[in-house]
């Protein structure tokens, strides 16, 4: 009898960040205790700086402080109270970076510190930034509440950081707006695009080089080695997951599409235990390929090509198929979407 190889633990954030939004929520009208019975989390220690509560919990959370508040802006609001010691010396060490693009890629480095299941990621092709944001598990309301945080952190949170606000050339989220799109994009200072293939944020490359005014690298470096410490105390800390080295794989190599065999081979696995390990992992190499072709797609028809060439580069057979895929994503075919871009986009 084959033995199961174990699945991997519930990701979990820290249980400070679930008491601040029951707070936050509180403090407009809701039953905390109410709250955190609806999410599970009653008589949890929330307290206690080290602990942690499953990243399930604090989803529903998030949606049942939306409810309780009838407030479409609340992940927005949440956001806004965002300070560097909410993050514990991860806060501070992206404070005392030299620079807000070594401030990102350091917050990054250790996101599975402050919550082990999201996937934040930061990209540069050509002379633009793409900052991406993947939430865990399968779609639901808190995941565009947690959408919407990230790119107000990223943008104005950052932006004070640096002093000065930083203005992107594109705010994409997957989720439909709840409340009025138009306020959203007042409050984040940039265009907003909803529906769109995958969450992103899109920067000049040339903003991650602005200087950070509490710049400390005698002190950065101190706090990365207690981050490094940190990650390695995590429950199950281990390396990278399966599918995100999948994932990179797929991304160089798009245009050979999901061959099973050559990704084993990579991964020094057979072909079946590549799969059994992704299905333990709740995906597959399909549903990587796909993921990644959506992430690329917004950036391809940014550049003005041609829509058989963004399929040749995504790896699709023919523009047909191409055009079945970004309606599945969007609901819209690329040439409307492309359309819907440059509305947005600042005169």
């Amino acid at each position: 009898m084959r033995r199961q190889a174990p699945r991997a633990p519930a990701p979990t954030i820290w249980a400070r960040t679930a008491a601040q939004l029951a707070d936050h929520a509180a403090e407009r009208g809701a039953d905390r205790r109410a709250l955190l019975e609806a999410a599970g989390l009653a008589g949890t220690g929330l307290a206690d700086p080290d602990a942690r509560v499953p990243l399930a919990a604090f989803y529903a959370l998030i949606e049942a402080a939306v409810a309780a508040t009838a407030d479409p802006h609340l992940g927005l609001d949440f956001a806004a109270r965002f300070e560097p010691e909410h993050f514990d010396a991860l806060g501070f060490l992206a404070m005392s970076s030299p620079t807000l693009g070594e401030s990102f890629r350091r917050m990054l480095r250790y996101q599975q510190i402050w919550n082990e299941g999201e996937r934040y990621t930061l990209e540069i092709r050509g002379r633009r930034a793409h900052l991406g944001f993947v939430p865990f598990g399968p779609d639901r309301p808190a995941h565009g509440q947690l959408a919407e945080m990230f790119a107000f952190d990223a943008l104005v949170n950052a932006g004070r950081m640096c002093g000065a606000p930083i203005q992107a050339l594109a705010v994409r989220f997957r989720h439909a707006p709840e409340g009025e799109p138009e306020e959203k994009a007042r409050r984040l200072g940039s265009p907003v695009l909803f529906g769109a293939p995958a969450t992103e944020l899109v920067l000049p490359a040339e903003e991650l080089d602005r200087p950070l005014p509490h710049a400390n690298e005698a002190l950065a470096a101190f706090l990365e080695r207690h981050m490094s410490a940190a990650a390695a105390r995590l429950p199950g800390a281990a390396p990278p997951a399966l599918s995100d080295r999948v994932r990179a794989l797929l991304g160089e190599r798009l245009r050979e599409g999901a061959d099973l065999g050559a990704l084993a081979a990579r991964l020094r696995m057979s072909p079946r235990t590549l799969q059994r390990r992704l299905g333990d992992e709740g995906t597959s190499v399909h549903a990587l390929l796909d993921e990644v072709r959506r992430g690329r797609a917004a950036a391809l028809l940014d550049a003005d090509m041609a829509i058989g060439e963004v399929a040749y580069l995504l790896g699709y057979s023919e523009p047909s198929a191409f055009h079945r895929a970004f309606r599945r994503w969007t609901g819209v075919t690329p040439e409307a979407f492309r359309a819907r871009t440059r509305g947005a986009a600042p005169r």
